[in-house]
């Protein structure tokens, strides 16, 4: 698969919601999951919020929009964010190479990769 390149860390992001709703193995994953993730692009400010709830990605809105119980926050260039979410960079050697800063806890990380693993084969 030939990852798309977007414009935008926004259209990136929405274009994963629909892979992520799309997949039920992604579905089984996140059962009694409610999380808000925040995407931060450090180069561009871009800030996104993705939301999912009863079992899938709600929406995906614009700013920080913080789970206070259970913070989960990406951090990277937007090119960076881009690659990962279309596909084309695997989140654990993004972390690996200092290039994605994930803070959370370690169940959700945990969770983070077994959803990348499952959406993109990783």
């Amino acid at each position: 698969m030939t990852p798309v390149q977007y414009a935008t860390l926004a259209d990136c992001l929405n274009a994963f919601q629909t892979t992520f709703n799309e997949n039920t193995r992604v579905q089984k994953l996140i059962k009694n999951w409610k999380r808000s993730i925040i995407v931060e692009a450090t180069d561009t400010g871009a800030v996104m919020t993705m939301v999912i709830d009863d079992l899938k990605m709600q929406e995906v809105k614009e700013g920080a929009h913080e789970d206070s119980e259970y913070p989960v926050h990406l951090q990277g260039s937007q090119e960076t964010l881009i690659r990962i979410f279309s596909g084309d960079y695997n989140p654990a050697h993004a972390l690996i190479d200092g290039a994605l800063a994930v803070f959370s806890n370690e169940k959700d990380k945990v969770k983070l990769e077994a959803i990348t693993m499952v959406i993109w084969g990783m």
